[in-house]
């Protein structure tokens, strides 16, 4: 019909591909905010916050800056201690000096 070369025949495939799943992402977010929330702090950290009370492991792992041993820290101070009171708390997690609160500080929130 079309007469395409078996490497246009693959890119068309691709970009096909490509496009489905990022209906899929998209329609995701639509459904679950937590996605949306999510895949938001991942694009750009500026536009959305997550609430550091909430945020499961598994969401730690894909914001950046944190490393799965920061991220496992994060969760085992609040177990521990309870829901932070604030942002300026995750400075009592080991590992979390003033430099790197500085880089982390916009990504977070804390529901009162």
């Amino acid at each position: 019909m079309f007469n395409l070369t078996r490497q246009e025949r693959q890119v068309v495939l691709f970009l096909a591909a490509m496009a489905l799943a990022g209906i899929g992402i998209s329609f995701a977010a639509k459904i679950n905010s937590r996605i949306g929330k999510v895949i938001t702090a991942g694009a750009d950290n500026h536009l959305s916050k997550i609430d550091i009370n909430q945020v499961a492991f598994e969401d730690l792992l894909h914001m950046r800056g944190i490393s799965p041993s920061l991220a496992k820290k994060i969760i085992e101070y609040r177990n521990n201690n309870g829901p932070f009171k604030s942002c300026a708390e995750l400075k009592k997690v080991k590992g979390i000096g003033n430099y790197r609160y500085d880089k982390l500080e916009g990504l977070f929130f804390v529901d009162e």
